[in-house]
């Protein structure tokens, strides 16, 4: 039986490639005010075009055809050598009214006769994504171990909170995704020099822990909402090291084998856990979910190295590199990321980049450096087909 929690060969979710006309189709793009008709093939030029525009749905009446018409001929074969030499005619078409003056009255009218629209009563089309991210257990930076700990348990009771909340206002899910986004574990050493004298846990009691603190969130959630979903990916604290490089595989990484471990436990009550569902790459750093139908990005962002200065464009000259690639990462209308540990929202055309604030006790080095701390957090947010809302750090 295949085992549905390790899907070796998941493919990633991404759009259909768009197809692109050659220019010349038949049809119409219109503006609102102006636009273009393309009509044809045609043996002979009409004596006019109301007829092209009421074959596309546009009024003579209020749109007019601006000179001079676009022409492409060619000679199509009929048979037996003979040819029919065919038309086709690009319209350049504004609205009559486009340089009047609006009507204030009737939008007078609009205003005073406004009413609010109801909310949406379906939540199965929405979902509650929440970001599991630098959790770095065994960090003893700030309140160390024990302050990690207590935050992340907080945090269980406030995404439950978080989705009440929802309701109460409305805005109802009907799924979870949480979206583990790496760093789970701080590892012990090769990071940086005064790792392995400051940790408070080793490996294996780190990946122990960790494990416990996701199987409680993941079961605790299970009975809330009605649809789980947790995409993985890793992050540079969870790689397996050798005098400060991964040497062994881009899949052998505590924070894919931790999540992989919740898996198999909750499989083992169907029952109970059948509705939660985790996609675990095997050599991936990036994922790619459709989550009602907006297509989420997930990457730990440490390879976001060059592009800038900063993390915002660093990560923006990575994700566009990916994007240039046709990679499948490239393809997200939202990317979420975490690695630099502070709130991040930067936006471009329709894309969205989101970057997780961290649950460790803060980054003693950080501070040092740059004077400034990092907030704790736990990214949340709505995603339905319109995109992203209520975003909210608990």
């Amino acid at each position: 039986m295949t085992d549905p929690f390790r899907q070796a060969q998941w493919e990633h979710d991404r759009r259909q490639r768009r197809q692109h006309p050659d220019g010349w189709e038949p049809g119409v793009d219109w503006r609102g005010d102006h636009g273009a008709v393309t009509v044809g093939p045609l043996e002979q030029q009409p004596s006019g075009w109301e007829w092209a525009l009421r074959e596309w749905g546009l009024d003579p009446a209020e749109v007019e055809v601006v000179e001079p018409v676009q022409l492409r001929a060619w000679d199509a074969p009929l048979g037996s050598g003979e040819t029919a030499r065919l038309y086709y005619y690009r319209l350049s078409v504004r609205s009559r009214v486009a340089g009047d003056r609006p009507d204030v009255d009737a939008l007078i009218r609009r205003i005073n006769g406004h009413r609010k629209k109801p909310p949406a009563a379906n939540g199965h089309s929405r979902a509650l994504v929440v970001a599991l991210s630098d959790w770095q257990v065994g960090k003893a930076d700030g309140d160390g171990l024990e302050g990690t700990v207590d935050r992340v348990l907080d945090r269980i009771g406030m995404v439950q909170d978080r989705e009440r909340e929802l309701r109460r206002a409305g805005r109802p899910v009907g799924m979870l995704v949480a979206a583990c986004l790496g760093d789970l574990v701080e590892s012990c050493d090769s990071h940086y020099p005064m790792q392995t004298f400051g940790v408070q846990a080793h490996r294996r009691e780190q990946a122990r822990i960790t494990r416990r603190l996701l199987v409680k969130a993941l079961t605790e959630w299970a009975g809330v909402f009605p649809r789980v979903l947790v995409p993985v990916v890793g992050g540079n604290h969870g790689e397996n090291r050798r005098d400060g490089k991964a040497f062994t595989a881009f899949g052998d990484n505590d924070d894919v084998a931790i999540p992989e471990q919740a898996a198999e436990i909750l499989s083992a009550n169907e029952d109970a856990y059948g509705h939660v569902g985790f996609r675990l790459p095997e050599r991936d750093l990036t994922q790619t979910v459709d989550v009602a139908g907006t297509i989420v990005g997930l990457a730990h962002g440490h390879q976001a190295k060059r592009g800038g200065s900063t993390p915002p464009q660093k990560v923006w000259s990575w994700w566009s590199g990916q994007a240039m690639g046709q990679q499948p990462v490239g393809d997200a209308d939202v990317l979420l990321t975490g690695h630099y540990h502070h709130l991040i929202v930067q936006q471009a055309g329709a894309r969205t980049h989101i970057q997780a604030p961290a649950l460790d006790g803060g980054s003693e080095w950080w501070t040092h450096q740059s004077g400034q701390d990092a907030p704790p957090g736990m990214l949340t947010l709505t995603v339905d087909a319109d995109g992203w809302d209520d975003l909210k750090v608990l």
